[in-house]
């Protein structure tokens, strides 16, 4: 029996699928540093903190693992990667989108053994995750990144925001301003906002690679973050803070204790590669409609767990 084991299809990947970036445009929201104050219950790592270092995903979801030619339902010990050609050249290949229900445990595990670090509890996704769309999904996994750390979750998705995320997703940008949504102002007189990108197979990759690689690498090969270009470089960690709500150093987010701001999501498959955004914007006055919200559509399906409250 031959098996395949791809350092190459690692680098290769990393370089295919981890593209992060944060702009200018990404320059507003409502806190600097020395003005975050830790909300009271929060647990974990939040803003102007950040991890010490990039945390290497165990198990690795990142490299194919051992893969044997004569296996069908599981050839790889990573089960979001196939193999494909001849019997004689077969190769590992990843997926441009997979929700699988292996898939999402396996990268899941490298999430929860990362919060482990920050002694966060796992994360318990709601029972109706895989009846969601990967739009939707990005918005769970970003309100429960936030609630377990003790913020309160942005309220939900808006369709102006979700047209400019999804826009954006299509062309690999970071999304801007949604046109038709009135943004408020920021301390500094700024519209609050803040937006991410990044570019994978599943929402769960997206997600740890903002949460958990999005500092220095050691190197540009090694640094997903394409504006981490040294270690302590301003853009080093901007997603992260995006998503957490402050980042005063780089691109000053919405805000840690938002509790009116909403979100636009984006997905597309471009090139063969997952495009997954956010867009995080401060309405002006009264949150306006949402078609999907935490409270209606996302708190009824979860366990009771310190990850997922309210």
């Amino acid at each position: 029996m031959r098996h395949h084991d791809s350092p190459k299809l690692e680098r290769d990947l990393r370089r295919r699928i981890n593209v992060l970036r944060a702009t200018g445009i990404l320059l507003t929201g409502l806190f600097m540093v020395g003005a975050v104050a830790t909300p009271v219950g929060a647990t974990g790592t939040l803003p102007p903190d950040n991890p010490a270092t990039n945390l290497a995903p165990s198990p690795n979801f990142l490299a194919s693992g051992i893969c044997h030619e004569t296996s069908v339902a599981a050839p790889c010990t990573n089960p979001c990667v196939r193999l494909v050609g001849s019997h004689l050249d077969r190769r590992p290949v990843f997926p441009s989108f997979s929700g699988t229900s292996s898939c999402t445990q396996f990268v899941l595990r490298a999430l929860n053994v990362a919060r482990a670090e920050e002694n966060l509890p796992s994360i318990v996704l709601p029972t109706n995750w895989f009846n969601l769309k990967p739009q939707e999904q990005i918005f769970v996994i970003v309100d429960l990144e936030r609630t377990a750390r003790g913020l309160p979750p942005y309220l939900g998705l808006n369709r102006q925001l979700h047209a400019s995320a999804q826009s954006a997703a299509a062309r690999e940008v970071d999304p801007g301003y949604a046109q038709g949504f009135r943004a408020g102002l920021d301390p500094q007189g700024v519209a609050g906002m803040g937006a991410t990108l990044a570019m994978g197979y599943t929402t769960l990759e997206a997600d740890y690679v903002w949460m958990y690689q999005d500092g220095w690498g050691g190197r540009s090969s090694l640094t997903p973050n394409l504006d981490c270009t040294f270690a302590g470089a301003l853009g080093c960690w901007g997603h992260r803070d995006e998503l957490l709500g402050s980042d005063g150093t780089y691109n000053f987010g919405v805000g840690l204790h938002c509790t009116t701001c909403e979100m636009g999501t984006g997905f597309a498959i471009v090139n063969g590669v997952g495009s997954f955004t956010t867009l995080i914007e401060l309405p002006a006055g009264s949150p306006p409609p949402m078609y999907f919200t935490w409270a209606k559509n996302v708190v009824p399906y979860l366990a009771s767990s310190g990850s997922t409250s309210s």
